[in-house]
Order: C-alpha cells, then sequence, then structure tokens
C-alpha cells in the first residue's frame, strides 16, 4: 500500500463507530491558521461564537457556510482550547475558496436512511467485496432534470461516477431497475420525496447521497438523489458534473476529507476530476484498479494486402544538438515594497514591488504564497505584483527566471491580523 493510502487510512479507517480526534491532524502539516469549526446539529451557534471569540478566535463570515460551522482564525497553540467545548464535533482547515469568499457548493455529508452520520467517521467499508475480490455495483437512472436535457445530464452523471471507477477496484454497470441489489440509484426530486430529507428548494441543498449497504439496507443504500428546482448547468454555475461527482465518493462509502481542495472537502467549487486525496481514500477502501487488459476474440485471419515497395526518399537531415548553456548565474531578486520583511497588517492584500537583474535578461518574475496561491508578476526589471493575504502568517516568496531555468528569490513573512 502506498504512503499516501496509509495516511488516509490512518485519517479514515478508524472503528466505524468511533470518532476521529476534534482537531484534524492535518492543520499542523498543512499550517495554517484558519479553520472551520464544526458543532453538533442543534447546537446554540450563538453561545458557540461567543466561546470561540472568548478564546481568542476571529470570527470570519461567509455565506455558504453551513448553519453549524464557524470559520475562525487563530494561532494553532489556541486549538487545545476548544476541548472542553462538548458540541465541536470537528475542527478541520479552511479552504483558499472559504477565506476569499468564494462562492462554494456546501455538503451536509453522506446519509443513513434512519439518521445523519458524522460527515468525519468512515460510516461502513464501502460496498462488501464480490467473489473476484472487487466490487461489482450497478448505476440506473430513477429520473432525469425537468430543466435540463436528459441525455446530457445522463452523460454528465455517468462521466462522475466512471471517474472513480478509474482509480479503484471497482465495476460499474449501466443498469435499468433502480430498486435492484447493489445498484446506485439516481434520482431528481423536490420537496418532500419519500425519504426523511426533504429538499428546501432553489439555492439550498443540492443534493444528498445514502451510505452503502452497510450501514444503509437496500433498496436505497448509495442512492443520490439532486434536487430537481436547482438551476442545473454543465461546466458554470451549478454544475452537475461537480456535484455528481462528490455524491457519487458518499455513494460509493467515503466520508468528507480535511484536505481543502479534494473533491470530497465539504465545501467544494467545480471540480475536473479526483485529487490524490480523493484516489488514496478510494483506493483504501476497494484497492488499486487492475492494469490487466480484457480478453477481446482474435479475429478471423485475412489475406495480406499485396506489397507495394515504399517509395524512395532521401535520409531526414538532423540537426546538430544544442549546445548546452553555459549560463549558472541565478537572476539577482529585491524586494523594496514594503521595505522591511516581516509586515503586519489588516488588509486582505498586499501590493510587493522590486527589482530583477540578470546578466542575460530576466525572463519572468512569479510569487507564490505558504497557503498555495501564485500567480505571474507584472514587469521583470522593474516587477509589482498584489498577492491575497489570509488571516494568520502568511510567507510570501518571489522568484526571477533567466532563459536558462536559473532563478534568485527573496521572501517576507505577512501576518494578517
Amino acid at each position: 500500500m502506498p504512503n499516501s493510502a496509509i495516511a488516509v487510512l490512518a485519517l479514515l479507517c478508524a472503528a466505524t463507530a468511533a470518532a476521529q480526534p476534534r482537531i484534524s491532524p492535518r492543520i499542523a502539516s498543512i499550517g495554517t491558521s484558519s479553520y472551520v469549526v464544526v458543532f453538533r446539529e442543534g447546537a446554540d451557534m450563538d453561545r458557540a461564537r461567543d466561546a470561540l471569540s472568548r478564546r481568542g478566535f476571529d470570527l470570519l463570515e461567509h455565506p455558504d457556510l453551513r448553519s453549524n460551522h464557524i470559520l475562525a482564525a487563530g494561532p494553532q497553540a489556541r486549538l487545545g482550547a476548544l476541548g472542553d467545548l462538548e458540541d465541536v464535533v470537528r475542527v478541520l482547515p479552511a479552504s483558499t475558496d472559504l477565506l476569499m469568499r468564494r462562492r462554494v457548493v456546501a455538503c451536509g455529508g453522506a446519509l443513513e436512511a434512519n439518521g445523519g452520520v458524522s460527515s468525519y467517521v468512515l460510516a461502513g467499508r464501502g460496498w462488501p467485496a464480490d467473489a473476484a475480490g472487487g466490487a461489482a455495483l450497478r448505476f440506473a437512472f430513477e429520473s432525469l432534470p425537468t430543466g435540463l436535457d436528459a441525455g446530457t445530464a445522463r452523460v454528465e452523471i455517468e462521466r462522475a461516477i466512471r471517474e472513480w471507477e478509474r482509480y479503484a477496484n471497482l465495476t460499474l454497470t449501466a443498469g435499468t431497475d433502480p430498486s435492484a441489489a447493489r445498484t446506485i440509484a439516481i434520482r431528481f426530486a423536490s420537496g418532500a420525496h419519500g425519504d426523511a430529507y426533504p429538499f428546501d428548494g432553489r439555492g439550498g441543498m443540492l443534493a444528498h447521497t445514502f451510505y452503502p449497504a452497510p450501514p444503509n439496507s437496500e433498496p436505497i443504500a448509495g442512492d443520490i438523489h439532486f434536487d430537481d428546482t436547482e438551476d442545473w448547468h454543465i461546466g458554470v454555475s451549478v454544475d452537475l458534473f461537480t456535484v455528481a461527482l462528490h455524491e457519487a465518493g458518499h455513494a460509493l462509502g467515503l466520508a468528507h476529507s480535511d484536505q481543502p481542495g479534494a473533491v470530497m472537502y465539504p465545501y467544494y467549487r467545480q471540480s475536473y476530476g479526483l485529487t490524490s486525496d480523493d484516489i488514496s481514500a478510494i483506493q483504501v477502501l476497494y484497492g488499486v484498479r487492475g492494469t490487466t487488459p480484457p480478453v477481446t476474440p482474435t479475429p478471423p485471419p485475412v489475406a495480406p494486402p499485396p506489397v507495394v515497395p515504399p517509395p524512395v526518399t532521401p535520409p531526414p537531415v538532423t540537426p546538430p544538438p544544442a549546445a548546452p548553456s553555459t549560463d549558472r548565474t541565478a537572476p539577482t531578486l529585491r524586494i523594496t515594497s514594503p521595505s522591511t520583511a516581516v509586515v503586519s497588517t489588516r488588509a486582505a492584500t498586499i501590493a510587493l514591488a522590486g527589482t530583477a537583474v540578470d546578466d542575460r535578461g530576466v525572463t519572468s518574475v512569479r510569487w507564490s504564497t505558504s497557503l498555495g496561491d501564485s500567480g505571474a508578476a507584472t514587469g521583470t526589471f522593474s516587477w509589482t505584483a498584489v498577492v491575497p493575504l489570509y488571516p494568520g502568517i502568511n510567507i510570501l516568496t518571489v522568484r526571477a527566471y533567466d532563459g536558462a531555468g536559473n532563478s534568485g528569490w527573496r521572501s517576507i513573512t505577512v501576518t494578517r491580523r
């Protein structure tokens, strides 16, 4: 098993009913100072906010936060003070999208037919393996959206389901009976639609999914329900592929990930495929997909075509290889604004400026942050850049490159209060 899979196993595969530690270990590994604090459903959120403020955390706002979640910032050393708050379920790193107040899709987690389960406990261990050691499943469409072309919707949802099949020891076959055993039934509905979780109309919860069997029983195990009143689109806005990709992960047994940017992170934006975190998680449940090609029938022999001598062409002229570059001198980069290497500010961005020189010319200047953002500066000899800041410590690095690939760099530390 690869190291990445072992790491995910350590996070996910505790005893089925046992909760993970309240503080996500990924907070320390990422080095972030911004968090999503998850409280139990029904907790007094006014008291929760007051408790976080009294423990020295800054409360941040985002329009898409779930009602029992709080976006907070503060030193990691203060997280231990949350241990006496019995209503805290989980503290996980906040994503860049949340900190930048970008619109995101919020997911409440996969469901059990008789009541919700924690988003951060692996419910069951995926679908039981078949005789071949993998999981052979079907998916079937019970209904399709009324506001989107049915054929297009079918293609997008199947494409999302098969994205998981690419990496794990799974076989997903299109079926015709949504109520058949080991079948993921796909349904578009509105309002109350026969389960314990009615939809709340446009702009609310987009979809919900039931965990496999176990813990759920047939025929609802693994079923995915989409809210038909939503304004579904392809590739923009409420993107059907993105939502289906996330919900299919739940249908296969995955809980939410603590890794910002993962498809299974509880707040997500448009997705184009799985991340390494998602792939490791699904392989923990089902193993790695085999690489043996399928056996295909051998076609009957056919008479070979007549041999036609090829035309005579002169041999190609191969240019001599380019001489290796002798340039080993890195550009010299300076940050002239701000003038100090340690800065404190309340602003959401900071303007950087400086110079970059090289004996053979600077080709580009780029910046990056310790929280994962990056971009190109404007100009080379005299350059400028506007860099986003998040609450807490931000380490900003600027690099200048020459044509031979050499680079010189400088960094500053900015604390956003």
